[in-house]
């Protein structure tokens, strides 16, 4: 049995919208509860993080809404851009945007977008149809404070777009070209117990070593169906503490996870000489010693740069100082094969 919370996001002008729950989501699951929505907020502690006058908030997926209305509660946005594609969706929304007009004059700044939020010209969109004002480029040492991505990609076969976004903090594109942009993302439990993996754990891959690199991260909320916590990184548990959000929480009743993730100190320069190779080291458990000579001809050079320690591992075991190591051998490796020679060998 949950305990309850203060529900202090909670809009009271919206109350009426949440006493029905969605006939579809599309796929994707949503909070359907307000003490859960509330705890993730309490958790996330975000009210002194953002300027409210100047904060723009990007949301994907919004679908039922409960967490985005809560959300926009708290935070008290400029504007608050709804991206969303799927018709009860965007009816849902029109209808609550239409009851703001009337009761608060939308002091909300909700704006409803019948646009796919995967589009990379997303950007664009919005500047092209006023939906917000120019981003500003904010220093590297510091979370950007005007400008909130928040999505719902809680459907199994989004995965590879939350890698790809995870991605575009390591390229410093697409929104990240603007600054440290938090993202808060609700993805899979099985996405979440594989990206946020720590180095040693079975579960960890290639993602998760990338998400090291380029994100700081924090698991904010994970779904419980059975043992909580099951399937992830002891350690991650321990160290993120996050909120249970139990079954009864959820439509569709999939488990999810809520995952911050804000652009950290790497980027793929760092990593970019053997990107190449990534796949290779996390398709097998065998040591990185082992390994090494069925890479390419000439590939085991790269041992005389290594240490024994980092040798004896297998890429689940990789840390990012371990991956930083192996770049650099393989820069120093001589007439190493180019890469399209390189997948030449392994054909």
């Amino acid at each position: 049995m949950s305990s309850s919370v203060a529900l202090r996001s909670v809009n009271p002008a919206l109350k009426e919208f949440y006493t029905q729950v969605p006939r579809s989501v599309y796929g994707k699951t949503q909070l359907i509860s307000q003490n859960s929505c509330q705890k993730l907020l309490d958790k996330l502690n975000l009210q002194d993080k953002y300027k409210r006058s100047k904060l723009d908030i990007i949301d994907a997926n919004p679908g039922f809404g409960l967490f985005s209305s809560m959300l926009n509660f708290e935070l008290k946005p400029r504007n608050h851009i709804l991206l969303e594609r799927t018709e009860e969706s965007l009816k849902g929304w029109k209808s609550k945007i239409e009851h703001l007009q009337n009761v608060t004059g939308n002091v909300e700044n909700f704006k409803l977008c019948n646009h796919d939020p995967f589009r990379w010209n997303t950007i664009d969109y919005l500047y092209q149809n006023n939906l917000i004002p120019p981003i500003n480029v904010q220093p590297r040492d510091k979370v950007h404070d005007e400008l909130l991505i928040v999505a719902n990609w809680s459907n199994p076969d989004s995965e590879f777009i939350v890698a790809q976004w995870l991605g575009c903090c390591g390229n410093r594109n697409w929104f990240m070209k603007y600054g440290n942009v938090r993202m808060l993302l609700f993805i899979p439990s099985e996405s979440a117990r594989k990206f946020l993996a720590l180095p040693g754990w079975r579960k960890r891959n290639r993602t998760a070593l990338k998400r090291d690199f380029f994100t700081e991260s924090r698991l904010i909320g994970i779904g419980c169906d059975g043992v909580i916590g099951e399937g992830y990184d002891p350690r991650l548990l321990v160290r993120d503490q996050p909120v249970v959000i139990e079954k009864s929480a959820r439509l569709r009743a999939k488990e999810l996870a809520l995952v911050e993730f804000i652009p950290g100190k790497y980027t793929i320069d760092s990593i970019e000489p053997i990107e190449h190779l990534l796949s290779q080291f996390y398709c097998t458990k065998v040591t990185l010693g082992e390994l090494l000579p069925k890479l390419a001809p000439g590939a085991e050079y790269m041992s005389r740069y290594l240490s024994q320690e980092l040798l004896n591992k297998s890429a689940f075991e990789f840390t990012t100082d371990d991956a930083l190591a192996i770049a650099s051998a393989y820069e120093r490796w001589p007439f190493k094969p180019s890469i399209e020679e390189f997948f030449d060998t392994r054909n």
